[in-house]
C-alpha cells in the first residue's frame, strides 16, 4: 500500500470519528434499545439520526413504531406518512397506519392500507392476518354488562394496576381501572388480543392463550380463552414467570365462560 493511500485511509477514519456515529449506527443502537423496552432513549437516538439523514425511510419507520409503542399516536402516524412520502408502498409503514386505524376501531380506514400492502407483498403474513381479522368483524353495539370490581374482592400484588376482564366483543366483565379510562383500556386490550390471535392463527400457531407486553417501566400480562381476555399491569422488574403466575391466578379466580361470547 502506498504511503499516500495509507494517509488517506487514516484521515478518513479520523474524520469519521470526529463526526460521531453515522445515522445508520444510531438507528441500529435505537433498535436495540427498542427491543429492551427503552423507548424514550431509542426515540432520542432516532431523532438524532434523522437530523443527519432526514430522508431515511428506515429511520422514520423506526420512529413510527417507537411512538406507536409509547401510544404517541399522532407522532406515529406522521412518521409512517413520512415513510410513504419516500416509498409510497412501503409495507410496514402501511401496516403501521392500518394498526392505528384498527386500534381506534375504524376498520374501514384500515382496509385500504392493508390492500396496498398486500397488492405488492402478497405473502406479508401480518397484513394478511389483520385483513382476515377485520373481515370477520360484525358491527355490534353492546351495552357492557359488568360487575363492580369491589364485589369480586380482588387480591393484587404491590404495584399492580388496571386489572380488567373483557369479552372479545368489547363488553367489560369487571375492571379496577379508573372509570375515565376503563373503556379505552378495554378497547385497547381487545384490539391487542384480536390482532395477536389473528397473527398466531395465520402462522399456524393456534389461538392466543397467554402473553406479556414489556415496557421500560411496567409490563402487562394477559390471558385469553372462551371469548374473554384478562390483563393486569405489573411493575418493571417483575419476573416473567411471576407475572404469568399472577394473571393465571386472577384468571382461575375470576374468569368464567360468558354464554354466547364469540371467540
Amino acid at each position: 500500500m502506498r504511503v499516500a493511500d495509507l494517509l488517506d485511509r487514516v484521515l478518513g477514519v479520523l474524520l469519521s470519528s470526529a463526526r460521531g456515529p453515522s445515522a445508520a449506527d444510531l438507528f441500529r443502537r435505537a433498535d436495540r434499545l427498542r427491543r429492551e423496552g427503552r423507548h424514550d432513549e431509542a426515540v432520542a437516538l432516532v431523532e438524532d439520526g434523522l437530523q443527519r439523514s432526514p430522508r431515511s425511510a428506515a429511520g422514520h419507520l423506526l420512529a413510527g413504531y417507537l411512538h406507536l409503542a409509547s401510544r404517541r399516536i399522532d407522532r406515529a402516524r406522521d412518521a409512517f406518512q413520512s415513510v410513504l412520502a419516500l416509498d409510497q408502498d412501503h409495507p410496514r409503514a402501511l401496516l403501521g397506519l392500518a394498526r392505528i386505524a384498527i386500534e381506534s376501531g375504524d376498520a374501514d380506514a384500515a382496509r385500504p392500507y392493508l390492500e396496498r400492502a398486500l397488492r405488492y407483498h402478497a405473502d406479508f403474513p401480518e397484513a394478511r392476518a389483520l385483513e382476515e381479522m377485520i373481515a370477520s368483524w360484525t358491527p355490534r353495539q353492546i351495552e357492557p354488562s359488568r360487575t363492580a370490581a369491589a364485589e369480586h374482592g380482588l387480591r393484587l400484588p404491590p404495584g399492580a394496576r388496571d386489572p380488567i376482564l373483557a369479552r372479545l366483543d368489547g363488553g367489560i366483565v369487571f375492571s379496577e381501572c379508573d372509570a375515565t379510562r376503563e373503556a379505552a383500556v378495554a378497547q385497547h386490550l381487545v384490539q391487542i388480543a384480536r390482532i395477536a390471535g389473528a397473527t398466531l392463527s395465520r402462522a399456524g400457531l393456534g389461538s392466543l392463550r397467554r402473553g406479556a407486553i414489556e415496557a421500560a417501566r411496567e409490563s402487562t400480562y394477559l390471558q385469553a380463552d372462551v371469548g374473554l381476555v384478562l390483563a393486569v399491569t405489573l411493575p418493571s422488574g417483575t419476573a416473567v414467570g411471576d407475572g404469568m403466575a399472577e394473571v393465571g391466578r386472577l384468571w382461575a379466580e375470576r374468569a368464567q365462560p360468558v354464554p354466547g361470547a364469540d371467540g
